[in-house]
């Protein structure tokens, strides 16, 4: 009888102990977390608008201009990938960010990687079709 109850008294503590995950997070450090996460991906962003730009400025072989791009898209994505946002099995947290914040940055992650596969498809077709030795046009 006594090892009964005290393993139900285990179990009992065990789940109150497993409940109680640490301390929670004040709602400024989760704001601050979430405004960093958003600051980091708004970079990545910059980096890549500014990477095609540079890319569509230069005066290239159309054919070469849809290798640039698709090496910057697939980039794009990687940096997307790597920050875990569109996995299935992330946490209700991360990098310190939680809450409706955390869910509007992984939608939007999510939608841009939808986006990027669009534009992916459209220069891996044009790379096909696009004529040889002709050249972008200077903007």
């Amino acid at each position: 009888m006594r090892t009964l109850l005290v393993a139900h008294l285990v179990a009992v503590l065990a789940a109150v102990l497993g409940a109680c995950t640490g301390p929670k997070r004040s709602d400024a450090a989760n704001s601050a977390a979430c405004d960093a996460l958003a600051n980091t991906l708004a970079i990545q962003e910059q980096n890549f608008v500014t990477d095609a730009q540079t890319i569509r400025a230069r005066h290239l072989l159309v054919l070469e201009y849809d290798r640039q791009m698709i090496a910057a898209i697939t980039a794009r994505r990687a940096a997307i990938q790597a920050t875990k946002l569109t996995e299935l099995s992330v946490s209700d947290e991360f990098a310190g960010c939680s809450g409706d914040r955390l869910d509007e940055l992984r939608d939007r992650a999510q939608r841009e990687m939808a986006n990027l596969r669009a534009y992916l498809n459209d220069f891996n077709r044009a790379l096909k079709t696009d004529p040889e030795g002709v050249f972008i046009d200077e903007p």
